[in-house]
């Protein structure tokens, strides 16, 4: 549509349009040249407080993160152009959207005008912003120009109004804030004096923000708004400047590091099959390293360290920490700031040093002195409060590894101090005798099975469907056998012949990789995994998401470098499932019919290790709504938001001293839901609700797995 035909009886088509450095001088006046020169200058600042920074993360150790381009650059689109991390929230994505989308708009707009002042004309003394184009080009300027004024307002509101618990307002931040509002409204002002100067020509109502500011602006008459034209183009032009200068630098250097860091995650973190797999320590090391773990701020890969500065303190991973909402000293958010700070301060001294140094390869490190990273940065406390439940890197909008980070401050703490919790010591000791946390014979393992079960160890009968991998909990403890005997009746029901390794399997290791003792962890692992191949196990179904998750990743990683007693190369050749998977496909393909009604409102809690790790979320609830008379609901936190038990990271084996129990604060909200039944898909999560409903008193509530609701439904 030719809207610029409307104007044409007053204006010629190529009048319909702007002055280029209105006011200003002209195109060809000196004032353009100044604009170079902070444009200049802006740039190399920028450039160098990147290169500062990518300085700081280089003395961190060597990690490989350049590999798959376009998955990388898919990331990218994904978590920053498409927000779709951030858009999680309502208040606080809308708000950021509104920042980042109208910010991207402000700058097409702004490229489209350079391209013509700075190129077409300056060269060819050609303008295309006229007519129809130029109208359009005015109309969406000031539409993004609103919409970052609708970020700004929000973020005052919020951080000034609100102020959320989760945000730690700086005066970064409010300068930030001023910055990006002076901005747009000096834009707007600049625009509205120009027009106003220039008589309101009737088709800059497409600028209609600019005009109505000129006709407020209207009554200081022409010498007063060439004087405040003048003042407000640079107040525009420098605070822009200043903006571009600072997008590496604090506050505003989330806009680009935080990018960078999206580039340079953990791509295995975007796929179920491999997400949130622990980095594992080569066994090679064991023999030739001479630390284990992260001690000091260099033992961090160079991507640990960009974490830190990605980070924006937005406060998400902390809304979701189990730990932190009940009391405990961990804060996810914290971690990240404490060792952006430890790396200010440490890595700052190195760097010197080696620039001081005549072979800089030679400096001791070790004689450097500065604050301890464990222990003055990061508090014992937090690091061991922590459940591994990934619920902050589930949140965090710019995909930050809160957990490796904690993680490997716990190996340390453990391979080089032997600094650790009395129970995990307790539980350490009891892996390494009898291959189970809870110090009970190994040899029984089996003694589990009732004598009319009918399954058999491989040992008596290689030949079967699937290896039930049995796992700590359900072998010793007697609330638990119950879901193992009830999933084996399942799956002899549906025709399936199961089979177990009794008293050669070990404990999947979960516990002793997350607590920090790999060295234990690659014993159990070489020990299970030395089973699996001598049996030529193909198919292992498990009935705990830890077993399963651990077996199905840091599994498969340890056998690509890991070798058995013999020396030969290990092998992971088998598939994994979880037996949600397998009784949901079970009831799907009419194998087992579910008749016995329930009549009772039934939740589900979902497992950290089945869920946020594994992305298995509807089977087990399918499995739920199976059942006949039930009443399904959920609790308030569900699906990737879902709430930890709290014995998850090792935690099951560490007594909770500090805050609210965990497994307290779960039973509540599910308390909560109305529900009279808490079903669970996970022995810790069965046996941590139990628990929690004991300790509080909670009448006419109990916890069920969903092996043993199917079964107690099942057709017999």
């Amino acid at each position: 549509m030719n809207i610029a035909k409307l104007y044409t009886d007053a204006y010629n088509i190529n009048d319909i349009s702007r002055e280029s450095f209105f006011n200003i001088g002209g195109p060809h006046g000196f004032m353009r040249w100044g604009i170079y020169l902070f444009l200049i200058i802006a740039v190399c600042y920028l450039a160098y407080t990147l290169m500062q920074r990518v300085r700081m993360w280089r003395v961190g150790k060597g990690e490989l993160r350049t590999d798959y381009p376009e998955k990388r650059i898919w990331a990218v689109i994904k978590y920053v152009f498409l927000q779709l991390k951030i858009l999680r929230e309502s208040y606080a994505g809308l708000m950021h959207a509104a920042f980042f989308f109208g910010f991207a708009g402000l700058f097409v707009v702004t490229l489209i005008i350079m391209i013509q002042d700075d190129f077409t004309e300056l060269f060819f003394h050609f303008k295309f912003l006229v007519g129809n184009f130029y109208l359009y080009w005015s109309f969406f300027a000031e539409i993004f120009g609103l919409i970052v004024i609708l970020g700004c307002a929000m973020a005052i509101w919020r951080r000034y109004k609100v102020k959320p618990s989760r945000l730690d307002t700086k005066p970064t931040d409010t300068f930030a804030l001023v910055l990006i509002a002076l901005i747009v409204i000096s834009g707007f002002t600049t625009e509205g004096l120009r027009i106003a100067l220039s008589k309101f020509p009737r088709f800059e109502v497409w600028s209609f923000v600019g005009y109505g500011t000129g006709l407020v602006l209207n009554w200081m008459g022409e010498p007063a708004m060439k004087v405040a034209h003048y003042l407000s183009w640079w107040i525009h032009v420098l605070s822009a400047f200043v903006f571009i200068g600072l997008i590496a630098s604090d506050k505003l250097g989330h806009i680009l590091i935080s990018a960078l860091n999206v580039y340079y995650m953990n791509l295995k973190n975007e796929n179920a099959a491999t997400k949130y797999t622990m980095p594992l320590i080569p066994p090679s090391e064991f023999e030739t390293a001479e630390s284990f773990g992260v001690g000091t701020i260099e033992h961090f890969t160079w991507k640990k360290l960009m974490d830190s500065d990605a980070c924006t303190r937005c406060g998400r991973c902390q809304d979701n920490c189990p730990a932190y909402l009940t009391e405990k000293p961990l804060s996810p958010k914290k971690i990240q700031t404490d060792t952006k700070a430890a790396m200010d301060e440490r890595v700052s001294k190195i760097l010197e040093a080696r620039k001081k140094a005549e072979d800089p390869a030679s400096v001791d490190l070790s004689a450097i002195e500065s604050k301890v990273l464990i222990g003055e940065y990061v508090l014992d406390d937090e690091i061991w409060s922590c459940t591994n439940c990934a619920a902050c890197m589930e949140a965090c909008p710019v995909n930050i590894e809160h957990v490796p980070k904690i993680n490997e401050m716990r190996r340390y703490k453990v391979l080089m101090e032997a600094s650790l919790a009395p129970e995990l010591q307790t539980t350490f000791s009891n892996l390494e005798t009898n291959f189970n946390p809870y110090g009970f014979a190994f040899a029984n393992r089996g003694d589990w099975v009732p004598a009319d079960l009918g399954i058999k160890t491989l040992a008596e009968d290689p030949e079967v469907d699937y290896l039930y991998f049995v796992g700590s909990p359900a072998s010793y403890d007697k609330k638990t056998q119950k879901i193992a005997i009830a999933f084996v009746k399942i799956m002899q029901k549906a025709g399936y012949k199961i089979g177990i390794l009794g008293a050669e399997e070990a404990d999947s290791g979960d516990a002793a990789l997350r607590g920090g003792n790999e060295y234990l962890f690659h014993a159990l692992a070489t020990q299970n995994l030395s089973t699996f191949k001598s049996y030529g196990v193909k198919r292992i179904v498990c009935t705990c998401p830890h077993d399963y998750n651990v077996i199905k990743k840091e599994y498969r990683e340890f056998a690509k470098v890991g070798v058995d007693a013999e020396g030969n190369p290990l092998e992971a050749n088998y598939e994994v499932y979880h037996h949600s998977e397998i009784i949901n496909n079970l009831i799907k393909t009419g194998k087992i019919k579910l008749i016995e009604p329930l009549n009772a409102k039934v939740t589900y809690h979902d497992s950290c290790f089945l869920g946020r790790y594994n992305e298995i979320y509807e089977q087990p609830r399918n499995i739920i709504k199976a059942v006949p008379g039930t009443e399904y609901v959920e609790m308030s936190r569900h699906h990737r938001r879902s709430f930890c038990c709290g014995a998850g990271g090792a935690r099951m084996f560490i007594e909770e001293h500090l805050g609210t129990r965990i497994n307290q604060f779960r039973t509540k909200d599910a308390q909560a839901s109305g529900a009279q039944i808490i079903c669970t898909a996970c022995p810790f999560c069965f046996t941590m609700l139990t628990d929690g409903i004991d300790e509080l008193g909670i009448e006419n509530m109990k916890t069920i797995d969903i092996a043993e609701l199917v079964y107690n439904s099942m057709e017999k």
